[in-house]
């Protein structure tokens, strides 16, 4: 098969998150290896996928948007849209995400998700007090 990458690709074996529909959505992913380019994640090909997506690796710290340029059955290889320097990304790769660091960033991921839903939740309760007015 033909190899049309730019930069080598680091295997890897790492928790993965597909993004989309503003956050709503996540999808758990493997994220089998890495460049600076994209990266080849594992998606069980039931689960339908939009284009773009958001691709998060927290124990890497890599949060990028991506294209997927193809898919065999549940392989998926996905194109980065923002560019990275080639000379930083082994080493980012190389240098995992400390616990204190990962467990900083899903706290701050989580507080977030409770901030969103406490806003859904209210804008819920103020169209049912709404509807309960005008009924009553």
């Amino acid at each position: 098969m033909q190899q049309n990458r730019h930069h080598p690709r680091i295997r890897s074996f790492l928790k993965g998150e597909i993004i989309h529909s503003a956050g709503a959505i996540r999808i758990e992913c493997t994220v089998r290896d890495l460049s600076p380019d994209g990266a080849r994640l594992q998606v069980p090909r039931s689960v339908p996928l939009p284009d773009p997506l958001d691709l998060n690796v927290l124990q890497r710290n890599i949060h990028e948007r991506c294209t997927i340029t193809w898919r065999h059955g549940d392989e998926v290889g996905v194109h980065f849209l923002t560019a990275k320097r080639p000379d930083s990304w082994p080493e980012q790769l190389q240098q995992p995400m400390t616990n204190d660091r990962a467990l900083q960033v899903r706290m701050e991921r989580v507080e977030a998700e409770i901030a969103h839903l406490k806003q859904q939740l209210a804008a819920m309760r103020s169209i049912l007090e709404r509807l309960n007015f005008e009924r009553g």
